[in-house]
């Protein structure tokens, strides 16, 4: 029962009931991506393969230039719920900036399990340089589990997609890096993850080098005040084993939020996450 109540993160959050604040999360972003959309050049629904989530919704800069940096932000919900759709409440700060912003879509559980879903995050970045030939960097965040996604893109043989993508940062956000522990909780009944695929599809367990990246990448582990005290564990330990690697990263440990409004509110100008996402370009 303590395992189910630290990976259990509605339980920790003091604004909202454990029954009312995931709904609300979900409202609050799926309203912030309608009104992204209704406001920013956009491109939905472009198939990077064949499946019925294996879709990109691209917010493009309102002038392109010849070349503009792209933030991929992937979503999370445990692998198990929320989709694109409520993916792109981020962008307006951002294209006003000149940064794209593109949502990412994954099969979630219980028709995707956790190898597909790894391996349809990174074909989707191979689709988006390859299709998109005016992109000059890119940038990673993911929440939640979205954030676990990222991590495992951080650690990606790009040989076998025939590209070499230009990743320079990575934001990841409440995120779990260490799939072991929740093997016994109830995060798993969908996932039905058995202990090999937890543990080649944790990102602690998987880092490389960072002299064996192709481009130098900076990354950001951001944390809320009040996650549980396993997912600022989590947070920390990664960061730690990603600069003993030789990353260059820092770490976020943000007051005042929960797991569910840390990436809220990257929908807001002032936020320190959204100003921290603006500056990437210009600072790497």
């Amino acid at each position: 029962q303590a395992l189910e109540d630290q990976y259990s993160p509605s339980r920790w959050s003091p604004r909202l009931g454990r029954d009312t604040i995931v709904e609300a999360h979900i409202a609050t972003m799926a309203a912030a991506t309608q009104r992204a959309q209704a406001s920013v050049q956009t491109a939905l629904h472009i198939p990077y393969g064949c499946g019925d989530r294996e879709k990109l919704d691209i917010y493009f800069p309102p002038d392109p230039s010849e070349t503009f940096p792209v933030l991929v932000y992937i979503h999370g919900g445990y692998w198990q719920c929320l989709s694109k759709e409520e993916s792109g409440f981020a962008a307006p700060p951002l294209v006003s900036k000149g940064v794209g912003v593109v949502a990412v879509g994954y099969d979630i559980a219980p028709k995707g399990h956790m190898d597909a879903m790894v391996l349809q995050v990174r074909r989707s970045i191979a689709f988006l340089l390859e299709h998109y030939p005016r992109i000059r960097g890119v940038y990673l965040c993911g929440h939640s589990a979205g954030a676990h996604l990222a991590a495992m893109v951080l650690s990606t043989d790009w040989t076998e997609y025939g590209v070499v993508p230009d990743i320079k940062g990575a934001v990841l956000v409440s995120g779990v890096y260490d799939l072991e522990p929740i093997l016994h909780t109830y995060v798993n009944d969908e996932l039905n993850m058995i202990r090999e695929v937890a543990q080649r599809n944790s990102p602690m367990r998987c880092i490389v080098p960072a002299a064996s990246v192709a481009v130098a990448c900076e990354v950001l582990v951001a944390v809320a005040q009040h996650d549980s005290p396993e997912f600022r564990r989590q947070s920390q330990e990664y960061g730690q084993a990603l600069r003993a690697a030789g990353w260059s990263v820092s770490m976020l440990d943000l007051a005042g939020v929960d797991h569910f409004d840390i990436i809220e509110k990257l929908s807001e100008e002032s936020y320190i996450l959204t100003q921290v996402e603006e500056e990437l370009p210009s600072s790497l």
